[in-house]
């Protein structure tokens, strides 16, 4: 009896997870950091989502991590001022399902601990892609 090579096995390995996840009603997330920002992009241009990421969601971001950043910033021995970007994830209730991150700084790390247990204001759809680049002025 041959054996399946290990492309079709990886293959239906992921039709498995894809078609469980469906059927157990979760949503089916990006499987990579550019795929994420790439949504996260669209969801930030998209007539549907557009008033939701301005005028709710990124306000919500800056009141609750502005003096995180900065604390996490503050804590570090050598704070590195590099420019990083991540992507999370957001289900029907606003709860962080995933983060995606381009790279991963000390900061970066920080911020992610708590990240992953937040709750932001409910999106239109989910899931919705919240990009965000991080830039630190001098």
């Amino acid at each position: 009896m041959k054996m399946p090579d290990a492309l079709t096995v990886l293959i239906l390995a992921a039709t498995f997870v894809l078609a469980n996840s469906f059927a157990q009603g979760l949503p089916v997330l990006a499987t990579s950091y550019v795929e994420a920002q790439e949504l996260g992009r669209n969801d930030e241009k998209d007539p549907a989502t557009m008033e939701y990421h301005r005028s709710v969601l990124l306000p919500a971001f800056s009141a609750r991590y502005r003096a995180h950043l900065r604390n996490c910033q503050a804590a570090l021995p050598e704070p590195d001022q590099s420019p990083f970007s991540f992507v999370a994830a957001l289900d029907s209730a606003g709860n962080v399902l995933r983060i995606w991150s381009d790279r991963s700084p000390a900061v970066y790390s920080c911020v992610r601990g708590r990240l992953l247990f937040e709750r932001f204001p409910p999106p239109p759809r989910a899931p919705f892609y919240l990009y965000i680049h991080m830039r630190f002025a001098n």
